[in-house]
Order: C-alpha cells, then sequence, then structure tokens
C-alpha cells in the first residue's frame, strides 16, 4: 500500500475486470468503557453514549456543480443509477473491519460525474480524538487492495474537530488514463445541512 502526502495525486488503479468496483470504508470500535465522564458530558452537552460515525461521498460535475450525494440518511444510500450506494448505516462501531463502506463502480458509471469527494463525520456529538481506532481507506473491491488509508490520530485538529474529509476521486485530464486519487487530508468543522455541505466542500476540488 503506497501512501500519499497531503495535497498529492496519483492514478486510481482499479482493477480492469467485472464492474471496476472501488469502495472507501469506515471503521470504529464501539464504546464499551462509558466513564462518569462520559455520562455527565452526555447530560449536559446532549451528546450520544455510543460513537457514530457517517460516511459521505458527494459527487460533482466537470464543472464544479454538485450533482448528488450518498449518505447514511434514508433516502439517499445510492445515486440514481445505482453505481454509488452506501451498505447502511451503523451507529455503534459494532463489527471487525468497515463499519460502513460506500461503493463505486466505475465501469458505466454517469458521464456527468466528473469528481467524488469522500468525507468521514461524527453524528454523536464527539470529536475525532475520542474515537478508538478509527480507520478511512480506499480500496479496489476485485482484489481486495488497500489504496490508501488513514488513522485519525490525536493530531491537534482531531481534539476538536467532527469532519474529515479524505479523497477526492476525478477523471483524468486525459480520459484514456482513467481516475486519479487526491489525498485531501483535511479535518472541518461539521456542516450537517447535506446541500450545504457539497458546497463547503467545493473548495477542495481541483482547479
Amino acid at each position: 500500500m503506497s501512501q500519499l502526502k497531503k495535497g498529492q495525486s496519483k492514478p486510481l488503479n482499479v482493477t480492469q475486470e467485472s464492474r471496476q468496483r472501488f469502495f472507501v470504508g469506515l471503521g470504529w470500535d464501539p464504546h464499551d468503557d462509558i466513564s462518569l465522564f462520559d455520562l455527565a458530558k452526555a447530560m449536559i452537552c446532549g451528546t450520544d453514549l455510543e460513537h457514530d460515525l457517517d460516511l459521505a461521498c458527494y459527487a460533482y460535475d466537470e464543472l464544479g456543480r454538485s450533482i448528488c450525494r450518498v449518505c447514511a440518511v434514508s433516502g439517499f444510500h445510492t445515486d440514481q443509477t445505482g453505481k454509488i450506494y452506501h451498505s447502511g448505516d451503523n451507529v455503534e462501531g459494532i463489527g471487525d473491519g468497515d463499519d460502513e463502506q460506500i461503493s463505486v463502480e466505475l465501469k458505466d458509471l454517469d458521464e456527468a460525474i466528473h469528481s467524488l469527494i469522500f468525507v468521514a463525520s461524527i453524528k454523536s456529538g464527539h470529536v475525532f480524538n475520542e474515537i478508538e481506532h478509527a480507520v478511512i481507506r480506499i480500496v479496489d473491491a476485485y482484489s481486495n487492495h488497500t489504496l490508501l488509508s488513514h488513522s485519525f490520530s490525536q493530531c491537534e485538529a482531531a481534539l476538536s474537530q467532527d469532519c474529515y474529509v479524505f479523497i477526492q476521486v476525478e477523471r483524468a485530464a486525459d480520459t484514456d488514463k482513467g481516475w486519479v486519487l487526491k489525498l485531501i487530508d483535511e479535518y472541518c468543522p461539521t456542516v450537517t445541512d447535506g446541500d450545504k455541505r457539497a458546497q463547503y466542500l467545493k473548495k477542495y476540488l481541483s482547479a
């Protein structure tokens, strides 16, 4: 697995078989060790006791106009063509591996879709440094090879932020060369309204 530095890009080497599917997976551990502090915070601040993370994908056309979003919210589990789809909402992080996934089938993907941005956010009122063993990754579904991954660390941004912009996947300038993967690697405040978030994320689109 080759890693990228923030802002760097590389070809998206998805196996050219079947549906040319890749997926982005988000995994985290359940909040099992609930302390008195957690109980007090939940009562005072209105946070949940469980850690509920969400994975979302935002699609844009070549001019940067929002096309659709795919996320855990009911009614948004798939795009209109069924080529981008969410595995379903996991509100506690129970289970091994990825707790939520979004799959993209590049073969026969809507030609209007030029860029995809993938975002992880926390719905339960926590910040990233409170989440145990949270990892986001992009995987070639055919080979199950992880192309890029990010572990949420104790960095300064993780102490106060509840939204993370992971990657952009965009069509290569030379369309014969397929797609390009760019690491965005930015923490930011959560914008809960889907349409407003789609507008906010446009600043991360490649020029």
